[in-house]
Protein backbone atom coordinates (compact mmCIF):
# COMPACT_ATOMS: atom_id res chain seq x y z
CA UNK A 1 0.00 0.00 0.00
CA UNK A 2 1.27 3.68 -0.97
CA UNK A 3 1.88 5.82 1.92
CA UNK A 4 -1.50 8.47 2.31
CA UNK A 5 0.06 11.48 0.22
CA UNK A 6 2.83 9.77 -1.93
CA UNK A 7 2.86 10.56 -5.63
CA UNK A 8 1.23 7.68 -6.95
CA UNK A 9 4.03 5.94 -9.34
CA UNK A 10 1.25 6.08 -12.28
CA UNK A 11 0.76 9.65 -12.14
CA UNK A 12 1.22 10.44 -15.89
CA UNK A 13 -1.07 7.95 -16.66
CA UNK A 14 -4.27 10.08 -15.01
CA UNK A 15 -6.15 11.83 -17.83
CA UNK A 16 -5.46 15.55 -17.44
CA UNK A 17 -6.76 18.44 -18.95
CA UNK A 18 -4.50 21.30 -19.22
CA UNK A 19 -6.59 24.89 -19.65
CA UNK A 20 -3.57 27.36 -19.49
CA UNK A 21 -0.66 26.87 -21.65
CA UNK A 22 0.87 29.35 -24.17
CA UNK A 23 2.01 27.97 -27.52
CA UNK A 24 4.79 30.37 -27.48
CA UNK A 25 5.98 29.82 -24.12
CA UNK A 26 5.77 25.92 -24.49
CA UNK A 27 8.60 26.10 -27.27
CA UNK A 28 11.75 23.46 -26.11
CA UNK A 29 14.71 25.82 -25.38
CA UNK A 30 16.40 23.76 -27.62
CA UNK A 31 14.23 24.82 -30.08
CA UNK A 32 14.32 28.60 -29.05
CA UNK A 33 17.49 28.10 -29.42
CA UNK A 34 17.84 27.13 -33.27
CA UNK A 35 14.80 29.87 -34.12
CA UNK A 36 16.79 33.24 -32.38
CA UNK A 37 20.18 31.68 -33.66
CA UNK A 38 18.62 31.63 -36.86
CA UNK A 39 16.95 35.41 -36.72
CA UNK A 40 19.84 36.57 -35.14
CA UNK A 41 18.08 37.14 -32.01
CA UNK A 42 19.27 37.58 -28.32
CA UNK A 43 16.77 36.25 -25.93
CA UNK A 44 17.52 37.77 -22.74
CA UNK A 45 17.12 35.83 -19.58
CA UNK A 46 14.22 36.67 -16.82
CA UNK A 47 14.15 37.17 -13.08
CA UNK A 48 10.35 38.05 -12.33
CA UNK A 49 6.92 38.88 -14.41
CA UNK A 50 8.05 42.02 -16.03
CA UNK A 51 11.16 40.91 -17.39
CA UNK A 52 9.59 37.81 -18.66
CA UNK A 53 7.37 39.97 -20.74
CA UNK A 54 10.71 41.20 -22.38
CA UNK A 55 11.94 37.78 -22.65
CA UNK A 56 8.71 36.36 -24.25
CA UNK A 57 8.70 39.19 -26.59
CA UNK A 58 12.21 38.59 -27.92
CA UNK A 59 11.05 35.21 -28.09
CA UNK A 60 8.53 35.69 -30.01
CA UNK A 61 10.25 37.74 -32.78
CA UNK A 62 11.71 34.94 -33.62
CA UNK A 63 8.93 32.55 -34.56
CA UNK A 64 8.25 34.03 -37.72
CA UNK A 65 8.75 31.40 -40.72
CA UNK A 66 6.43 28.91 -41.89
CA UNK A 67 6.58 26.03 -40.38
CA UNK A 68 7.72 27.35 -36.73
CA UNK A 69 4.18 27.05 -35.26
CA UNK A 70 3.50 23.90 -36.97
CA UNK A 71 6.68 22.52 -34.91
CA UNK A 72 5.97 23.98 -31.71
CA UNK A 73 2.61 22.39 -31.65
CA UNK A 74 4.17 18.87 -32.38
CA UNK A 75 6.64 19.62 -29.69
CA UNK A 76 3.57 20.60 -27.24
CA UNK A 77 1.61 17.19 -27.86
CA UNK A 78 4.57 14.94 -27.80
CA UNK A 79 5.22 16.50 -24.08
CA UNK A 80 1.86 17.03 -22.69
CA UNK A 81 0.65 13.26 -24.04
CA UNK A 82 4.12 12.10 -21.91
CA UNK A 83 2.53 14.03 -18.74
CA UNK A 84 -1.14 12.33 -19.12
CA UNK A 85 -2.50 15.35 -20.99
CA UNK A 86 -5.24 14.30 -23.01
CA UNK A 87 -7.53 17.55 -23.81
CA UNK A 88 -5.56 21.26 -23.94
CA UNK A 89 -6.79 24.51 -24.33
CA UNK A 90 -3.75 26.51 -26.12
CA UNK A 91 -3.05 30.00 -26.24
CA UNK A 92 -1.67 31.92 -28.99
CA UNK A 93 -1.57 35.40 -30.79
CA UNK A 94 -3.72 34.93 -33.79
CA UNK A 95 -2.94 37.54 -36.09
CA UNK A 96 -1.39 36.32 -38.78
CA UNK A 97 2.75 36.97 -39.53
CA UNK A 98 3.33 36.46 -43.17
CA UNK A 99 1.96 33.29 -42.57
CA UNK A 100 -0.99 31.80 -40.55
CA UNK A 101 0.29 30.53 -37.52
CA UNK A 102 -2.97 29.39 -36.26
CA UNK A 103 -4.06 27.30 -39.32
CA UNK A 104 -0.39 25.61 -38.96
CA UNK A 105 -1.11 25.34 -35.15
CA UNK A 106 -4.62 23.57 -35.99
CA UNK A 107 -3.56 21.44 -38.72
CA UNK A 108 -1.00 19.86 -36.72
CA UNK A 109 -2.55 19.42 -34.23
CA UNK A 110 -4.99 17.05 -35.31
CA UNK A 111 -2.52 15.10 -36.51
CA UNK A 112 -2.32 13.46 -32.70
CA UNK A 113 -4.63 10.97 -32.03
CA UNK A 114 -3.32 11.08 -28.87
CA UNK A 115 -4.46 14.44 -27.69
CA UNK A 116 -7.11 16.78 -28.47
CA UNK A 117 -6.47 20.67 -28.56
CA UNK A 118 -8.20 23.72 -28.79
CA UNK A 119 -7.13 27.52 -29.39
CA UNK A 120 -7.27 30.35 -27.29
CA UNK A 121 -6.97 34.04 -29.24
CA UNK A 122 -4.22 35.28 -26.96
CA UNK A 123 -4.75 39.10 -26.45
CA UNK A 124 -1.49 41.14 -24.89
CA UNK A 125 -2.77 43.88 -23.01
CA UNK A 126 0.05 45.98 -23.13
CA UNK A 127 -0.20 46.17 -26.58
CA UNK A 128 -2.82 49.02 -28.86
CA UNK A 129 -6.47 47.72 -28.59
CA UNK A 130 -6.14 47.98 -32.49
CA UNK A 131 -3.57 44.47 -32.14
CA UNK A 132 -6.23 43.05 -29.91
CA UNK A 133 -8.89 43.63 -32.63
CA UNK A 134 -6.72 42.00 -35.38
CA UNK A 135 -6.34 38.76 -33.15
CA UNK A 136 -9.59 38.53 -32.30
CA UNK A 137 -10.31 38.62 -36.22
CA UNK A 138 -7.61 36.48 -36.85
CA UNK A 139 -9.47 33.65 -35.41
CA UNK A 140 -12.35 34.36 -37.03
CA UNK A 141 -13.86 31.15 -38.57
CA UNK A 142 -11.54 29.02 -36.82
CA UNK A 143 -14.38 26.42 -35.19
CA UNK A 144 -10.91 24.64 -32.69
CA UNK A 145 -10.57 28.64 -31.33
CA UNK A 146 -13.02 28.29 -28.20
CA UNK A 147 -12.10 31.16 -25.96
CA UNK A 148 -10.40 34.17 -25.92
CA UNK A 149 -7.95 35.88 -23.01
CA UNK A 150 -6.01 38.77 -21.77
CA UNK A 151 -2.72 37.98 -20.70
CA UNK A 152 0.41 40.18 -20.12
CA UNK A 153 1.51 42.24 -16.87
CA UNK A 154 -1.75 43.58 -15.35
CA UNK A 155 -0.55 45.95 -13.25
CA UNK A 156 -0.90 49.28 -15.19
CA UNK A 157 -3.09 47.53 -17.70
CA UNK A 158 -6.78 46.56 -16.31
CA UNK A 159 -9.33 44.57 -18.05
CA UNK A 160 -12.24 47.63 -18.63
CA UNK A 161 -10.83 48.68 -21.40
CA UNK A 162 -11.11 45.55 -23.69
CA UNK A 163 -14.85 45.51 -22.35
CA UNK A 164 -16.06 46.22 -25.56
CA UNK A 165 -13.61 43.49 -27.62
CA UNK A 166 -14.65 41.05 -25.10
CA UNK A 167 -18.11 41.87 -25.39
CA UNK A 168 -17.99 41.29 -29.38
CA UNK A 169 -15.88 37.92 -28.78
CA UNK A 170 -18.46 36.36 -26.71
CA UNK A 171 -20.63 37.59 -29.81
CA UNK A 172 -18.74 35.57 -31.62
CA UNK A 173 -19.09 31.86 -29.06
CA UNK A 174 -15.98 32.36 -27.74
CA UNK A 175 -15.61 32.15 -24.11
CA UNK A 176 -13.96 34.57 -21.86
CA UNK A 177 -10.67 32.96 -19.59
CA UNK A 178 -8.74 36.55 -19.09
CA UNK A 179 -5.52 36.24 -16.69
CA UNK A 180 -6.10 38.34 -13.77
CA UNK A 181 -5.10 38.51 -10.25
CA UNK A 182 -1.63 37.28 -10.97
CA UNK A 183 0.47 40.69 -9.68
CA UNK A 184 -2.70 42.88 -9.69
CA UNK A 185 -4.92 42.66 -7.00
CA UNK A 186 -8.39 41.43 -6.66
CA UNK A 187 -9.48 44.27 -8.34
CA UNK A 188 -8.52 42.68 -11.17
CA UNK A 189 -10.54 39.65 -10.95
CA UNK A 190 -13.62 41.62 -10.37
CA UNK A 191 -13.17 43.94 -13.44
CA UNK A 192 -12.21 40.52 -14.75
CA UNK A 193 -15.73 39.23 -14.14
CA UNK A 194 -17.47 42.09 -14.34
CA UNK A 195 -16.29 44.14 -17.51
CA UNK A 196 -15.23 40.93 -19.57
CA UNK A 197 -17.54 38.30 -18.11
CA UNK A 198 -15.14 35.93 -17.32
CA UNK A 199 -16.39 32.07 -17.32
CA UNK A 200 -12.41 31.20 -16.05
CA UNK A 201 -9.63 33.58 -14.71
CA UNK A 202 -6.13 32.43 -15.50
CA UNK A 203 -4.25 32.68 -12.49
CA UNK A 204 -6.39 34.64 -9.84
CA UNK A 205 -4.35 33.74 -6.56
CA UNK A 206 -4.55 36.95 -5.45
CA UNK A 207 -8.29 36.77 -5.13
CA UNK A 208 -6.78 35.83 -0.99
CA UNK A 209 -6.55 39.20 -0.41
CA UNK A 210 -10.36 39.12 -0.51
CA UNK A 211 -12.63 36.87 1.62
CA UNK A 212 -15.97 38.20 -0.10
CA UNK A 213 -14.47 37.63 -3.12
CA UNK A 214 -13.21 33.76 -3.00
CA UNK A 215 -16.79 33.13 -1.35
CA UNK A 216 -18.14 34.72 -4.66
CA UNK A 217 -15.50 32.43 -7.02
CA UNK A 218 -16.09 29.59 -5.17
CA UNK A 219 -20.50 30.03 -5.11
CA UNK A 220 -20.57 30.84 -9.13
CA UNK A 221 -18.38 27.93 -9.06
CA UNK A 222 -15.87 30.23 -11.45
CA UNK A 223 -12.92 28.04 -11.70
CA UNK A 224 -9.18 29.91 -11.26
CA UNK A 225 -6.54 28.31 -13.79
CA UNK A 226 -3.49 28.04 -11.47
CA UNK A 227 0.35 27.95 -12.31
CA UNK A 228 2.18 26.76 -9.47
CA UNK A 229 6.05 26.64 -10.82
CA UNK A 230 5.00 30.04 -13.21
CA UNK A 231 4.07 31.41 -9.95
CA UNK A 232 7.38 31.17 -8.25
CA UNK A 233 9.57 31.52 -11.45
CA UNK A 234 8.36 34.83 -11.64
CA UNK A 235 8.16 35.83 -7.87
CA UNK A 236 4.39 36.27 -7.84
CA UNK A 237 4.84 34.41 -4.93
CA UNK A 238 8.13 33.62 -2.89
CA UNK A 239 8.24 29.98 -2.87
CA UNK A 240 5.46 26.94 -3.15
CA UNK A 241 4.84 26.91 0.64
CA UNK A 242 3.93 30.40 0.27
CA UNK A 243 1.67 29.45 -2.58
CA UNK A 244 -2.06 30.21 -1.88
CA UNK A 245 -3.23 27.22 -3.47
CA UNK A 246 -4.57 25.05 0.12
CA UNK A 247 -6.58 28.40 0.61
CA UNK A 248 -8.27 28.42 -2.83
CA UNK A 249 -8.71 24.40 -2.26
CA UNK A 250 -10.25 24.69 1.51
CA UNK A 251 -12.44 27.71 0.41
CA UNK A 252 -14.30 25.25 -2.09
CA UNK A 253 -12.50 27.49 -4.84
CA UNK A 254 -12.06 24.98 -8.00
CA UNK A 255 -8.69 25.04 -8.87
CA UNK A 256 -7.03 23.51 -11.71
CA UNK A 257 -3.03 23.04 -12.19
CA UNK A 258 -1.31 24.24 -15.08
CA UNK A 259 2.49 24.82 -16.78
CA UNK A 260 1.72 27.92 -18.81
CA UNK A 261 5.50 28.37 -19.80
CA UNK A 262 6.65 25.04 -19.57
CA UNK A 263 9.33 25.81 -22.23
CA UNK A 264 10.67 28.27 -20.34
CA UNK A 265 9.97 27.11 -16.78
CA UNK A 266 11.48 23.78 -16.96
CA UNK A 267 7.97 22.25 -15.73
CA UNK A 268 5.76 20.13 -16.91
CA UNK A 269 1.94 19.06 -16.05
CA UNK A 270 2.47 15.59 -14.08
CA UNK A 271 5.25 17.41 -12.38
CA UNK A 272 2.52 20.53 -11.21
CA UNK A 273 0.21 17.86 -10.20
CA UNK A 274 2.56 16.39 -7.97
CA UNK A 275 3.78 19.69 -6.64
CA UNK A 276 0.22 20.61 -5.74
CA UNK A 277 -0.22 16.97 -4.33
CA UNK A 278 2.29 17.70 -1.92
CA UNK A 279 1.02 21.30 -0.47
CA UNK A 280 -2.65 19.70 -0.41
CA UNK A 281 -1.63 16.42 1.06
CA UNK A 282 -3.56 14.63 -1.60
CA UNK A 283 -4.57 11.05 -1.61
CA UNK A 284 -5.48 9.23 -4.76
CA UNK A 285 -9.01 10.18 -4.77
CA UNK A 286 -7.66 13.96 -4.27
CA UNK A 287 -5.68 13.40 -7.21
CA UNK A 288 -8.53 11.91 -9.22
CA UNK A 289 -10.40 15.32 -8.14
CA UNK A 290 -7.77 17.98 -9.45
CA UNK A 291 -8.05 15.94 -12.50
CA UNK A 292 -12.41 16.13 -12.93
CA UNK A 293 -11.72 20.13 -11.73
CA UNK A 294 -9.52 20.54 -15.12
CA UNK A 295 -11.93 18.31 -17.35
CA UNK A 296 -15.18 20.91 -15.90
CA UNK A 297 -13.94 23.73 -15.63
CA UNK A 298 -12.96 22.88 -19.79
CA UNK A 299 -14.59 23.64 -22.88
CA UNK A 300 -14.12 20.34 -24.43
CA UNK A 301 -16.28 17.94 -26.75
CA UNK A 302 -19.14 16.40 -24.46
CA UNK A 303 -18.33 12.96 -26.07
CA UNK A 304 -14.77 13.73 -24.91
CA UNK A 305 -15.29 15.13 -21.31
CA UNK A 306 -17.77 12.08 -20.63
CA UNK A 307 -14.50 9.34 -21.75
CA UNK A 308 -12.13 11.32 -19.45
CA UNK A 309 -14.39 10.99 -16.68
CA UNK A 310 -14.62 7.40 -17.26
CA UNK A 311 -11.34 6.84 -17.28
CA UNK A 312 -10.28 8.85 -14.00
CA UNK A 313 -12.64 6.80 -12.51
CA UNK A 314 -10.55 4.01 -13.21
CA UNK A 315 -7.15 5.30 -12.77
CA UNK A 316 -8.61 6.16 -9.19
CA UNK A 317 -9.89 2.91 -8.40
CA UNK A 318 -7.00 0.66 -9.90
CA UNK A 319 -5.29 -1.43 -7.99
CA UNK A 320 -1.43 -1.36 -7.22
CA UNK A 321 -1.84 2.25 -5.24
Amino acid sequence: MQPEHAVPHDLRDLPKAELHVHLEGSVRPATLEEFASREGISVPPFSDLTTFIDTFSAAYQAMVRPGDYRRMMREYCEDAVRSGVRYAEVQLRTAPRGYDCLAEAVEESQRHADITVRFVASIPRHLPLDAGWAMLDGARGCDEVVAVSLGGVEAGYPPEPFAELFAEARLRGLRSIPHAGEDAGPESIRGALDALGADRIQHGIRAVEDAALVRELAGRRIPLDVCLTSNVRLAVVGSYERHPLRTLWDAGVTVSVNTDDPGFFGCDIAGEYAIAGRLLGLDRAGYARLARNSLDASFAPDGLTSEMHAEIDDWEQRAGR
